[in-house]
């Protein structure tokens, strides 16, 4: 199913002015991509990077400045969306005379805002991202924004097959975009508006990313999307999360799959199950909760009381009791009284995370929160922010200091910032461990043995060298 782009009031075809360089004179084949928000908008930047690098783009870093600037945007929260403007002033001061497109969630859905700014030059939303590629080649030829853009339309192999990367550029785990889009109302949220409805990609077509990647050297992927519990729900014929994680682990030589994040009503006792201590599958779960209120979960329109929520994760932990299990929470959703916050408190107190995303309420525009009265004032949605993301760090160290002593399969992610004689590794389970650099390979599961804490900082050793596991032995122990 094809996604179009939105139809939304105000000066939508904005890349129809003459862009503020000229092409013929200034637009050379260099460009960088600074992306913003989720799994899948960086998944989405690596696509359109390896496909303008194999039609000869020269890829620069952000700071560096190039010909033309990507901004892949988000519009998850107003905080995102400053982000992105203020990604795209930054990238005009790097380089004045470059050529800035917009592109992503906020593109999507509030083109005329940015195709307001002075320092954009080409606004494409999510309906036309993967198209970016051939309308920069277009435009570099002398074509108009419009015409580069009919053309790369107009393409034959236009939606033929799903995207894929032969990576993740700087990165030591590989992304694979298994589904897009959303058929949940959640009254908070924008991306549905961004995203359009649910569209799942092949099994076998995911089993063949899964695959290259695996050659290509990577150990781990994470499988990312926007609601992949619900994968596999609008293919013919269906089939669900569950079964394909079983079927990559069944036909691969991947070391690890982590999951991107999960609603709780998605949960499954097998896949649950598949996440064992001894399994390739990471015990690490994202769930969001949102609220610990079931008024607030239902003025959200979210389909779970927290007495389910609650279940979901005690489901996980009767599994693994080392899993690593972490959450959204939105603060001072309207009408969130202080008793509501008090239940979202005492909820978030008692169940064991490892760690949470913590949100203020933040109003998008066209859903139906964003009409919602009885806002909590600025002070007091401040306030409830900061007791939520207190107790989060201390629900980080405090899982931290638990896995002292304890034996892990590790990703080696590369050197640690600021220490050069140390190497990043992240255990199934979600904890970055600083290790001895020497003998800790890139890219490459090794066990990992944490020693201690020092400084807020988990350290270990890598036990039997940084070579890649066997398939079908990464186990956590």
């Amino acid at each position: 199913m094809a996604f179009h782009p939105l139809v939304v009031p105000g000066p939508t075809r904005e890349a129809e002015r003459a862009p503020r360089v000229g092409p013929r004179t200034a637009m050379n084949k260099t460009f960088s991509i600074h992306t913003i928000g989720c799994k899948l908008n960086q998944f989405e930047s690596e696509a359109i990077r390896g496909r303008l690098a194999r039609n000869g783009w020269e890829c620069r870093r952000f700071d560096e400045g190039a010909s033309v600037c990507i901004i892949n945007s988000c519009t998850v929260t107003s905080r995102s969306d400053m982000r992105s403007r203020g990604a795209a002033r930054r990238a005009r001061r790097i380089a004045p005379d470059s050529f800035i497109v917009v592109t992503g969630c906020y593109a999507e859905t509030q083109p005329g805002r940015l195709a307001g700014m002075r320092e954009v030059d080409l606004v494409v939303g999510n309906g036309e991202k993967n198209d970016l590629p051939e309308i920069l080649e277009g435009i570099l030829e002398g074509m108009s924004p419009s015409e580069a853009r009919k053309r790369a339309a107009a393409r034959d192999d236009r939606g033929a097959a799903p995207v894929t990367v032969d990576g993740l550029l700087g990165h030591a785990r590989a992304f694979v975009k298994i589904q897009d889009g959303c058929d949940a109302a959640c009254s908070y949220c924008a991306v549905p508006l961004a995203r359009g409805p649910e569209r799942s990609v092949a099994p076998d077509a995911v089993l063949r990313q899964a695959e290259s990647l695996a050659a290509g050297g990577y150990n781990e992927l994470v499988l990312t999307g926007v609601h992949i519990g619900r994968y596999g729900r609008d293919l013919s014929p269906s089939t669900a999360l569950d079964r394909l994680v079983e079927l990559i682990l069944d036909k691969t030589t991947i070391g690890r799959i982590r999951l991107g994040s999960v609603e709780p009503t998605e949960v499954t006792p097998r896949l649950a199950a598949l996440a064992r201590d001894g399994g390739r599958l990471a015990p690490h779960f994202h769930v969001p909760l949102q609220s610990g209120d079931d008024r607030i979960l239902g003025a959200m329109k979210r389909p779970y009381t927290a007495a389910a929520f609650r279940e979901s994760v005690e489901l996980i932990l009767r599994e693994n009791a080392r899993a690593a299990i972490g959450t959204d929470v939105i603060a001072a959703f309207p009408g969130e009284t202080a008793e509501s916050f008090a239940r979202t408190l005492a909820l978030v107190r008692d169940l064991p995370f490892a760690y949470l995303h913590v949100f203020g309420f933040s109003p998008r525009p066209g859903t139906a929160a964003a009409a919602m009265r009885d806002e909590t004032d600025a002070g007091e949605k401040k306030r409830r922010v900061r007791v939520l993301l207190d107790l989060g760090a201390a629900k980080r160290r405090s899982f931290d200091e638990s896995q002292i002593g304890s034996m892990h399969l590790a990703v080696i992610e590369g050197p640690a910032p600021g220490d050069p004689r140390s190497a990043r590794a992240l255990t199934g389970n979600y904890c970055e461990v600083l290790v001895p650099r020497r003998g800790a390979v890139p890219r490459a599961l090794a066990r990992v043995r944490v020693a201690g804490v020092s400084n807020g900082t988990l350290r270990g050793e890598i036990a039997g060298g940084g070579a890649p596991a066997p398939a079908g032995k990464a186990a956590d122990r």
